[in-house]
């Protein structure tokens, strides 16, 4: 008889190790497997920062010691002529996320979970549309099948289980690739010291970043080194980030005779949550199921976010396993994040078309302002204040009327559709009106405001 474990867990990075965290405490026999070495866990590449208000919302230790690169307390926000710049205030860590993963996962058993590294989940058992178990691969032992009543697929954009799922089944749900950012990074010792080290910069540029944008995060405890980036939507054609990286940003006399500690891509998800995190005993969390925020492309924080719900979820069913036991899940991310995350899904495709121009012009007259900013990243709602402040700004002679509209629309569409998702399905059963619903709203949204 195969072993059984109450639930199996695909993938050990932030998004994975967490749930493990949370699941095991619970007492649930849990199983963290991970394709990479223990030594290699969680290693990926990215941006690095997480806001400290995660591991206050989600209850997780914050990063100390080898776990930090760098202390965050605000970021910049810099217009294409790089002339105007708005600061956010907000505490924040450059995370070493190797170490960081490591630590969680260490949690995880401490907890009471068992994690196998170097190992494979191969594929999702499923009869009679439920699932029943995994098949598990390793080098050592071959091939070999555990029993469980969940599977959660933590295996970031690779979606390893889910994309073998039957069609039909919502949380498969493959992107658009216009809907994610693809991206490329390096981290590199600079020969200068660099100013404001715990300040983090996003600089916005179509020209040098189309659909996206470049970033210059330094690693204040490590002096001189920085994680420089930069990312562009995918899905249009545009120019390789590693080239655009070397075309138009290594050449600024910032990174003359810098030199190279590490370098790396990856896809990043920009979109809307997973219309469920559950289904018939399968379960997604973090990149796989298009956690992440759609504006700045972070993703660890959100991971952590859907893995507690997801866990907690598992936990509070007491062995019933089915759509409904589960859909708690669903509600928990929904109002935690998800509401949000949708309502900045409108403001990336917005920002995405906005020219060199439009950009410059919205932030040197101040249409929208730091305060503006940091409250749209806070709860994913356009005021109305920054849209009357724009009107204001067009009566005195300033003519953008075609802009105006789109902004005034853009700030009803945004409250539309996180209202929408505030008014989740209380069941499984609502699931499929609610969609059709939501699909209304995006393809309204796009006829009038893009």
């Amino acid at each position: 008889m195969p072993e059984r474990y109450d639930v199996v867990i695909a993938g050990a990075g932030v998004a994975g190790a967490t749930a493990a965290y949370f699941l095991a405490r619970r007492g649930l026999k849990t199983l963290l497997v991970d394709v990479k070495p223990f030594e290699r866990a969680g290693d990926k590449p990215c941006g690095d920062a997480m806001a400290k208000h995660h591991f206050e919302n989600v209850g997780i230790r914050e990063p100390s010691g080898e776990e930090l690169e760098g202390i965050v307390k605000a970021i910049d926000i810099i217009s294409p002529s790089e002339e105007v710049r708005y600061r956010v205030a907000g505490d924040g860590y450059e995370v070493n996320r190797v170490v960081f993963t490591q630590r969680l996962i260490n949690d995880a058993k401490d907890a009471g979970a068992e994690y196998l590294d170097k190992t494979q989940v191969r594929k999702a058992i499923i009869k009679e549309g439920v699932l029943r178990g995994a098949i598990l691969w390793s080098r050592e032992r071959g091939e070999w099948e555990v029993a469980a009543d969940v599977l959660i697929d933590a295996t970031g954009m690779s979606r390893a289980i889910l994309r073998s799922l039957p069609d039909d089944w919502p949380i498969k749900d493959p992107i658009d690739p216009k809907d994610l950012n693809v991206a490329y990074r390096e981290i590199r010792k600079l020969r200068a010291e660099i100013e404001e080290p715990e300040v983090l910069r996003i600089y916005l540029s179509p020209s040098k970043a189309p659909g996206g944008y470049w970033w210059f995060f330094p690693y204040s405890l490590k002096e001189g080194v920085v994680n420089v980036g930069l990312g562009v939507q995918g899905g249009m054609g545009y120019p390789l980030p590693r080239n655009l990286l070397y075309e138009k940003i290594l050449i600024r006399p910032e990174f003359s005779d810098s030199a190279i500690i590490e370098s790396g891509g990856a896809a990043v998800p920009t979109r809307r949550p997973l219309d469920t995190l559950v289904w018939n005993g399968i379960a997604a969390i973090g990149d796989a199921a298009y956690t992440v925020n759609p504006v700045h492309g972070g993703g660890k924080g959100t991971a952590m976010i859907s893995a507690k719900c997801v866990a907690e979820a598992i936990a509070a069913a007491g062995g019933n396993v089915d759509n409904a036991s589960l859909w708690g899940a669903n509600k928990c991310y929904m109002e935690a994040y998800g509401a949000k995350q949708a309502s900045l899904d409108f403001l990336r495709m917005f920002l995405q078309r906005m020219s060199e121009e439009d950009l410059e012009w919205v932030m040197r007259k101040r249409v929208v302002d730091a305060e503006d900013i940091n409250i749209m990243a806070t709860s994913g709602d356009l005021e109305e204040k920054i849209v009357a402040r724009a009107l204001r700004l067009m009566m005195a002679a300033i003519r953008r009327p075609a802009f105006m509209s789109r902004l005034k629309a853009l700030s009803d569409y945004m409250k539309e559709i996180k209202n929408h998702y505030l008014r989740y399905p209380e069941t499984p059963e609502g699931l499929r009106e609610w969609a059709l619903k939501r699909d209304k709203i995006y393809e309204e949204f796009k006829a009038r405001v893009l």
